[in-house]
């Protein structure tokens, strides 16, 4: 049953269909050769779209290349192994050092039809030029269906959010813990691999939706991540803590303060402003009286400024937005 998740059933249906479509085009067109039609369209099905066209776009290129250099080369050394031996080392030199490799395999078996047919007319250069356009056009019109992960990226922003809310919850209850038996304790790994995953689909998408550029939703999860390793340094330091010095209270109601606010469209500047105060007040306390309070109003202090990394990422994720991203992406 594992192996079943890897199987994308609309790339097979469209792999599967675009092949006999395009070879039944080139049969009632009466052209020669028709299967490799189907070729070129199951070769041009590619994940996305903006892919799709990219490649389709080489493999034109390339086309007109393979043309010109086997013309010449049939034309000086006839159509045998010795011709094709040529124009493999023309072709592939070039496809190569201009990164047109897409194009190699299916113009290459174009080009053996032509060494099939022992000549090399306007009729026969036609036949090929429309096996490709019908191949290469089947595969776009096919690939402009792409099914969208914006929704699932949308339940991948709440459910980081919101765990990201449980973290500082986690914190909170630490900080105010005057007893030491809440842990800072957090599984990082397992949520990072989900940013992770998150950033692979809104990758898909923005390939995917040729209208506007979905760069926002990799730039959100980008911030996300450096917040989230922000939150598990301030974890790790946490630990060391060994009392509960007044500060830690101020530090814990900022912190539970923020939490309703953590939402995708705050900018962080007023949390900013709030932690502002609370570093002046911890730096006009009263001197720790003894080793251990000042060991842990230190590392208080330094939680705190880490923390500020913490929302200055966000008000510089914030800050970069353009009016019109934030038309689109806040305002829904």
């Amino acid at each position: 049953m594992t192996y079943l998740k890897n199987i994308n059933p609309i790339k097979v249906f469209k792999i599967a269909v675009g092949t006999g479509l395009a070879i039944f085009i080139a049969n009632i067109s009466g052209l020669n050769y028709v299967s490799s039609a189907g070729i070129i369209t199951l070769l041009s099905i590619q994940d996305t779209k903006k892919s799709t066209i990219k490649i389709a776009v080489k493999r034109l290129v390339a086309f007109v290349l393979a043309m010109l250099i086997s013309f010449m080369v049939f034309k000086t050394f006839g159509f045998g192994i010795i011709a094709l031996i040529s124009y493999l080392s023309v072709f592939v030199s070039i496809c190569m050092a201009f990164g047109l490799n897409e194009g190699l395999s299916p113009c290459t078996v174009l080009v053996t039809h032509i060494m099939s047919e022992k000549n090399i007319n306007f009729d026969i250069v036609k036949n090929e030029a429309l096996l490709m356009l019908i191949g290469t056009s089947v595969g776009i019109i096919l690939n402009m269906y792409m099914p969208r992960n914006l929704k699932h990226i949308r339940e991948y922003q709440a459910k980081i959010e919101n765990e990201i809310k449980n973290i500082l919850n986690i914190l909170v209850r630490f900080l105010n813990d005057e007893s030491g038996r809440t842990s800072l304790e957090y599984d990082f790994l397992s949520l990072e691999k989900i940013i992770d995953s998150a950033i692979s689909k809104s990758y898909i998408d923005k390939d995917n939706i040729l209208s506007y550029d979905l760069k926002y939703f990799i730039d959100y999860m980008e911030m996300r991540k450096s917040q989230i390793m922000v939150l598990r340094y301030i974890f790790e330091q946490g630990k060391a803590i060994k009392t509960r010095p007044e500060q830690a209270r101020d530090i814990a109601d900022l912190i539970y303060n923020l939490i309703p606010k953590l939402h995708e469209s705050n900018n962080a500047i007023n949390a900013l402003m709030d932690l502002y105060l609370v570093k002046e007040k911890m730096k006009n306390s009263d001197l720790p009286k003894t080793r251990v309070e000042f060991e842990d109003r230190a590392i208080l202090y330094s939680m705190v400024v880490n923390f500020e990394q913490f929302l200055e990422i966000k008000r510089e994720f914030a800050s970069n937005l353009t009016e019109n991203e934030k038309n689109i992406f806040w305002n829904r």
